[in-house]
């Protein structure tokens, strides 16, 4: 008798690297605006505890956006991410800005640091896009990495909100707000037998008919999945932040201000679950 398990090939989904590998990702994924970024460091800044000068490392840090609010705020920064188109951008909006930034290609699965960092942020729920494998050397990387006593910031999906069934089949995901040419379609995608939800992303553009294909997927892990996981590997999970409306104070938030998330905030309706760890 064949288990299910034989039936399945090896967990080694990369499809992220064609999405990465093209701007027109960021059509689909859209640009933060600074007020955003903002209001995303100043959340960061205060969960994290940063000091001045504190060394901080940004991982699958794109368009270097985060890094560069970092910077001006006096903190020592580090950006790496996969993609070197992401990070020819990074350069020119570092450049631009006239702040320090070290920015690195990498891969965040093959951290190769030993003890460099106060902080470190995985955001843009990111962590999961890996294989099972990858995930956990990302996780053994960010530990590594981080000096003792030093925290990190890990960007997660919040499975339990997503409810509901997913759209079947292709649709329409709208035109590019900067080019009316170019058309947008999307499809939910689910591998129960491996956990992993996701979508994929086509952008056509009709005066010339050129294709992007972009495929993502996320491996959503119970939480008593990614403790066990973040045990293992030598961190110790100090809370987890969540967006909940019912429990976050969004009322008097303004765009501008840090990111309101509480760990009153972390329920089965937040969107967002935003893991804090450090050194075990």
């Amino acid at each position: 008798m064949t288990h299910y398990r034989d039936t399945l090939a090896p967990d080694r989904d990369r499809g992220w690297e064609q999405a990465f590998s093209d701007m027109v990702y960021w059509k689909i994924e859209g640009v933060l605006t600074d007020a955003h970024v903002r209001s995303h460091v100043g959340f960061m800044e205060r969960v994290l505890e940063l000091k001045p000068r504190n060394a901080v490392l940004d991982l699958g840090c794109g368009l270097g956006q985060h890094c560069i609010e970092l910077a001006r705020r006096d903190y020592r920064v580090t950006g790496l991410d996969w993609s070197s188109a992401f990070l020819a951008a990074a350069r020119e909006r570092v450049k631009e800005a006239g702040v320090a930034v070290r920015l690195i290609q990498g891969d965040m699965s093959q951290l190769g640091i030993a003890g460099e960092f106060d902080a470190m942020i995985l955001w843009g729920n990111t962590f999961g896009m890996l294989a099972d494998e990858d995930n956990r050397h990302t996780l053994e990387g960010i530990r590594r990495a981080l000096k003792p006593g030093g925290r990190a910031l890990i960007d997660t999906q919040n499975y339990t909100s997503l409810g509901g069934e997913m759209k079947q089949g292709w649709g329409f995901g709208g035109f590019d707000e900067d080019d009316p040419n170019l058309l947008i379609l999307t499809e939910d995608t689910r591998d129960v037998l491996r956990a992993r939800f996701g979508f994929n992303a086509l952008a056509i553009d009709l005066a010339t008919g050129r294709r992007h294909c972009m495929p993502f997927s996320w491996r959503l892990y119970l939480l008593p999945e990614l403790m066990h996981l973040l045990a293992d590997v030598g961190l110790k999970l100090l809370g987890i932040y969540g967006d909940d409306p019912e429990k976050v104070d969004w009322k008097s938030y303004r765009e501008d201000d840090p990111l309101p998330y509480s760990v009153e905030g972390y329920t089965e309706k937040a969107a967002k679950r935003i893991v804090l760890c450090s050194v075990a």
